[in-house]
C-alpha cells in the first residue's frame, strides 16, 4: 500500500516535471541530487537530469523531500 508520503512526493514530481521547474531532491541515505525532471518512467519512477551526474532514474521510495532549487545567493 503506498502511504501518504510517498503520494505526495509523486504529486510533486509530477508538477516539477508539467512546469519544466529545477528541483533539489533530498534523499532517504543522505545524498541529494539538484535538476530537471524530464520522464515518469512508471509510476514510481522517474528519470532526472541531474546537473552533474547526467541522466539519473529516481525511485520515489528512495526520496526524503523534494523542492524548488534555488542557487545560493538568490
Amino acid at each position: 500500500m503506498i502511504n501518504e508520503n510517498e503520494r505526495m512526493m509523486k504529486e510533486k514530481l509530477e508538477f516539477f516535471m508539467a512546469e519544466k521547474v529545477n528541483v533539489h531532491v533530498k534523499r532517504n541515505d543522505k545524498q541529494f541530487w539538484n535538476g530537471l525532471i524530464i520522464e515518469k518512467k512508471s509510476d514510481n519512477i522517474f528519470v532526472m537530469k541531474e546537473r552533474k551526474l547526467g541522466i539519473v532514474h529516481l525511485f520515489v521510495s528512495d526520496i526524503y523531500s523534494v523542492g524548488e532549487f534555488v542557487e545560493a545567493g538568490e
